[in-house]
């Protein structure tokens, strides 16, 4: 019986070869999409879960209340883990992690800047990541043996064994090579090239039993067993009785969550990457059940011409079941010719996907349960496109049949145009979806973020460049090509610091807003672009008082309440500042935010950047000669700048990427509904064909009737905006309301998608509808 059913659905699909070729065509496309978008989520899944003690490994976060704005964050002091392995015999074992700026490694005359991280041995307990030589574990037990990575043990020794080499870290310190482990995967959120024991840290007093220190991230295993619910009740208090930290709740959160739902409001997890996923997943199964709509329309639209098939199968005996057998038959070999195709598109577009969205994944065609996926998917797909056309044409009645009184029945509602709606909705809302990204993106791009990114650089203060930095200093200045330089405590791309400690004259004691710290030597206003509106530049070189000064931007000055705060002390924890000069609000973080409150500390606090500022002339000739100075003064260390700009615009990224794949799938949704589109005009103008040629003698023109088949589906398309316009201005008023900074949606999101859904409907049927209109009558009436 089935192979009966596979022979007559094959000859049929041959029957009609134009309209087999639309909807296996719109199928693959829809089924390409959706498997893309599946393996983008099954690897979003696969981040920080396939350890193999996942279920059991958690991240350290704390909650405090200020101001009554309650903040989560997860960096910790150094004397935290220690503590709560002590305090808890739940935990089995804990590691600090360091997420500090890139280290110098060198051997020999080979030296590169690597992401370096100081941790304990439970961080190889902990995190299963292969080890190629050597043992990780015991050399975190030592302050003075280093793991590297594969790659970078490559790069430092070439084909010979690393095991037993030395590294010089920082051109000071020198590790013995104890261990050498894979490269971290793509699904770990971990992106450290090589590991160095934190028992460093406290060997050289660097880490220190201050809790007010937040300055690595922790994280714990539990034991087997262990109810986190439980252990997190008696755990919430464990900041304020180890270091008396008021208003502030500790809690362990799975590992495993932390990629996908590591966004905190008021104490609580409230989604993150998940929301994405759950996007875009929607997206995928929405293209698909547009390519089968396409199926579901052309499918019924031949209804006619296949009922007398039915009416003489039935006559002949075959029961309805027998029919949606022959009918899901056709549908399931459509779908498996359309996932051959989806394939052979996934294969050829694999690469542009993984730079669509920033990442090397691999295909799965090597993996069984891909296969055991695909079976089912097919079947489902074909079973779920087919399904509807197959219980229509199976009801067809003989009688009514053979009698041509088909389609006689007038009824308001027609499913066929209903799933036109559907398919334009969609395709309206994935359209002003796009346009509302392109335009939040468009204004946060312009907005002015109060210094000047272009032509500015940065790069790391080593042990060297600190000590030769004032003949350095001097050099540089003297390059034609330099406007000025300072040597700062972060880089003006992002915040290191901040407090809700600091005091000033007047404060009120419960008053505790959050300030971020920075730092600079001089000149920090004009090398940065900062704009000054009050007092002068911290300029240690002219007033050496100045390692004591600070500058305030605008925010910070107006939550002290000084209407003029020149000359004013500022204390931070033992340290005190004057007041020097107020900026402008500028951003350095997150570029959707309002700005906070900010204090530039003169080089009391640490310096560990250089920015640099050119003139924006001979840009090459001038990196040539800083290079050469870099090496002059810090010997033995590459020359590694980045520039300011670059690095504020990678800040878009994941909003760009929400973007570019929006957009991605705005096409495919347009693509497909105008494929289902084109083959339903087309069947439309063959079957009205004969009123198009009796209209056309009694005198109406090509442009009227092309107007008059286009009018149908003008309508359709008209009330699908009607629908999509609501439903896109809540969904993202919902997306825009995640920033502190945005656009509001206005009317002409909705206008320009209108015009644009009718432009695509218009040429997509109008193409058809010409091809109609131009037929000479004589050849359709003449057996009339």
């Amino acid at each position: 019986m089935l192979r009966n059913y596979l022979k007559i659905a094959w000859r049929n699909i041959l029957r009609k070869k134009g309209f087999a070729l639309i909807n296996i065509g719109g199928l693959a496309i829809g089924m390409a999409a959706s498997v893309l978008i599946l393996v983008w989520i099954q690897f979003e899944f696969s981040v920080d879960s396939e350890y193999e003690k996942s279920d059991r490994l958690y991240a350290v976060w704390r909650t405090n209340v200020n101001q009554g704005e309650v903040m989560s964050w997860d960096y910790t002091p150094s004397p935290y883990a220690g503590a709560l392995k002590e305090q808890y015999p739940e935990v089995e074992a804990v590691t600090h992690v360091t997420e500090w700026d890139p280290m110098v490694l060198s051997v020999g005359d080979l030296s590169f800047y690597e992401q370096t991280s100081f941790v304990d041995p439970g961080f190889f307990e902990m995190f299963s990541f292969r080890v190629l030589e050597g043992n990780a574990v015991e050399a975190m037990n030592s302050p003075d043996y280093i793991v590297l990575t594969e790659s970078v043990a490559k790069k430092l020794f070439g084909d010979e064994p690393a095991l037993g080499k030395s590294v010089r870290v920082e051109s000071e310190l020198d590790f013995e090579v104890k261990a050498v482990i894979e490269d971290l995967p793509e699904t770990t959120n971990f992106r450290f090239t090589a590991f160095l024991p934190y028992k460093k840290l406290d060997a050289m007093g660097w880490a220190g039993d201050y809790w007010g220190n937040n300055n690595c991230r922790t994280f714990a295993m539990l034991a087997p067993g262990v109810d986190v619910e439980a252990f997190n009740e008696k755990f919430a208090d464990f900041s304020l009785r180890n270091a008396d930290i008021k208003n502030t709740s500790d809690f362990l959160f799975l590992m495993s969550d932390l990629h996908l739902r590591g966004k905190f409001e008021n104490g609580k997890s409230v989604g993150g990457r998940i929301d994405l996923i759950r996007m875009f997943g929607l997206v995928g199964i929405v293209i698909l059940l547009i390519a089968c709509v396409n199926f579901v329309n052309l499918s019924t639209a031949q209804s006619e011409k296949r009922a007398k098939e039915v009416g003489i199968r039935k006559v002949s005996g075959a029961d309805r079941g027998m029919l949606i057998g022959q009918f899901l038959a056709e549908s399931v070999l459509i779908s498996l010719a359309a996932y051959g195709l989806a394939l052979l598109l996934i294969s050829a577009l694999f690469p542009a996907f993984n730079a669509l969205i920033g990442r090397e994944l691999a295909l799965p065609f090597d993996q069984v349960y891909f296969w055991i996926f695909s079976l089912g998917y097919v079947l489902l797909t074909g079973v779920l496109a087919g399904l509807y056309p197959a219980f229509l044409l199976s009801a067809f009645r003989p009688a009514l049949v053979l009698k041509s009184q088909m389609g006689t029945a007038k009824t308001w509602f027609k499913p066929r145009e209903v799933l036109v709606v559907f398919q334009f909705a969609i395709v309206a809302i994935l359209v002003a979806s796009t346009w509302i990204i392109r335009q939040q993106m468009d204004f946060v791009q312009k907005r002015d973020i109060g210094l000047q990114p272009e032509n500015l650089i940065f790069h790391p203060m080593t042990a060297s460049l600190k000590k030769n930095f004032a003949s350095l200093r001097a050099e540089v200045e003297a390059l034609p090509g330099v406007t000025s330089i300072s040597s700062t405590f972060s880089p003006f791309t992002e915040e290191y610091s901040d407090t809700n400690v600091i005091e000033w004259q007047g404060k009120d004691e419960a008053f505790k807003p959050k300030v971020n710290r920075m730092g600079a030597d001089a000149h920090v206003v004009k090398t940065v672009g900062l704009e000054l509106i009050a007092g002068r530049d911290i300029d240690v070189y002219t007033y050496p008082a100045d390692s004591s000064a600070v500058l305030l931007n605008e925010t910070a000055r107006d939550f002290m309440g000084f209407a003029d705060p020149i000359g004013e002390l500022v204390k931070d924890d033992e340290r005190e500042y004057r007041v020097v000069g107020v900026v402008k609000d500028f951003l350095i973080s997150s570029p959707f935010a309002k700005p906070e409150g900010m204090m530039i500390f003169g080089p009391k606090i640490q310096q560990n950047f250089i920015h640099i500022r050119l003139s924006g002339g001979d840009l090459s000739g001038t990196m040539a000669k800083l290079e050469g100075l870099f090496g002059k003064f810090n010997p033995g260390s590459p020359f590694e700048y980045q520039f300011v700009d670059e690095v504020h615009a990678r800040k878009f990224a994941d909003q760009q990427q929400t973007g570019r794949l929006t957009a991605v799938f705005s096409v495919l949704a347009v693509l497909i509904s105008c494929l289902g589109l084109f083959g339903l005009a087309a069947y439309i103008a063959e079957q009205r064909s004969k009123e198009i040629s009796v209209r056309k003698v009694l005198g109406a023109s090509v442009q009227g009737l092309v107007l008059l088949i286009s009018g149908e589906f003008t309508r359709l398309v008209l009330v699908a905006m009607l629908i999509a316009a609501p439903i896109t201005w809540y969904a993202m008023g919902q997306w825009l309301a995640g920033f502190d900074y945005r656009i509001s949606i206005g009317w002409e999101v909705f206008v320009g998608t209108a015009m644009i859904a009718l432009l695509i409907a218009f040429l997509t049927v109008s193409s058809q509808a010409i091809k109609a209109a131009l037929v000479n009558p004589a050849k359709t009436l003449k057996s009339e």
